[in-house]
């Protein structure tokens, strides 16, 4: 359903085939036509014999001429779907053989869902809530965390292979403009469908990671703090800030907090331990989301002044903090006068 709603928004069965060629397996794939009491419909028909064990697929894809993006993220996607596998069966050898997954039509889904999309130019995945319906013990396993509906259809709704390619999708969109929708029927029934938009205007959003790091300070002089935050800024720090609590016995103290890139952690790590009285700390990776911004130079009455804008549809601007302060040194005003009258 996944594939043939692509096929639906644009991207040619034609092209499909020529690039599943690339994995160089015999296999046929065409349009199969299902009847319903009201109406017909297609759906995508896979033709061929393969049942691959885990390390197969892995040499399969890896020896394969598929476009290097689509290769690792095809791979990635089994070795998540292995990972799971071990959790949730106890699985220790790595020439396992899944129950569906190295099928066939599996392979031929997993590799054409990304093929379809980057002919289609999908950068983001938008997925609405997830319908549960006599789920198998992998897509719960997957889809933690995620915001579900439970179902009783009788059917299975959603299987590994549909949970895993759709996992990191985003669950929340906002407005946007709809070029072009798509319906892919299922084979049990009328009511087993999936919509398929193609949008664009949504925003540009970048994901990534940051370590949140705390330890508590009860007895430090807080003056060092300004040469603390030197440090941790030079160190890579995103962001520094304390705040005032009363701990254990009523005595005050500080929580340093310090936002940090995952690849600057122990450097950070050691600049708390070196500059603080403190024995310990602890931390968190939390995933983030930015809206991407430019740097516009505008003239005003006091000079020029540069702005962080949003990129559409989200519109937030702000003068920029060091511009607006020289400003304020310059024509002796307050800085927030500034900032009101920008």
């Amino acid at each position: 359903m996944l594939l043939y709603s692509l096929i639906g928004l644009g991207c040619p069965i034609s092209h499909l085939k020529k690039e599943l060629g690339k994995l160089n397996i015999d296999f046929a794939i065409s349009l199969k036509e299902i009847k319903y009491s009201h109406h017909k419909n297609k759906c995508l028909d896979f033709k061929g014999e393969l049942n691959l064990s885990y390390l197969q697929i892995l040499k399969l894809i890896s020896k394969s001429k598929l476009e290097k993006d689509i290769k690792e993220k095809a791979l990635k996607t089994y070795k998540e779907l292995f990972k799971i596998e071990c959790k949730i069966h106890g699985v220790k050898e790595a020439d396992f053989t899944f129950h569906h997954l190295g099928r066939l039509d599996a392979i031929l889904e997993i590799c054409g869902f990304y093929i379809g999309l980057k002919y289609l130019g999908v950068n983001d995945i938008y997925v609405s809530c997830f319908p549960l319906s006599n789920p198998k013990a992998a897509p719960l396993e997957i889809l933690k965390g995620k915001k579900v509906s439970t179902l009783d259809l009788g059917y299975e709704s959603i299987t590994p292979t549909a949970a895993i390619l759709l996992k990191d999708a985003t669950q929340e969109l906002c407005g946007f403009d709809l070029k072009k929708f798509s319906i892919a029927f299922g084979k049990c029934g009328e009511a087993d469908y999936l919509i398929a938009y193609l949008v664009e205007g949504l925003p540009e959003i970048e994901k990534d990671k940051i370590i949140k790091i705390e330890t508590n300070i009860d007895d430090m002089n807080p003056q060092a703090f300004e040469h603390i935050f030197e440090k941790l800024y030079e160190g890579g720090a995103k962001e520094a800030y304390i705040e005032q609590v009363v701990m254990k016995k009523t005595r005050p103290a500080f929580i340093l907090n310090v936002l940090c890139a995952p690849k600057d952690f122990e450097k950070i790590r050691d600049i708390i331990f070196s500059h603080t009285t403190t024995f310990g700390l602890r931390y968190s990776e939390y995933l983030r989301n930015k809206l991407k911004y430019n740097f516009i130079s505008r003239k005003t009455k006091f000079g020029k002044i540069r702005f962080r804008m949003s990129q559409p549809p989200f519109k937030k601007e702000t003068p920029e903090y060091e511009d607006c302060l020289i400003a304020a040194r310059k024509f002796k005003l307050p800085l927030i006068e500034i900032y009101r009258q920008l």
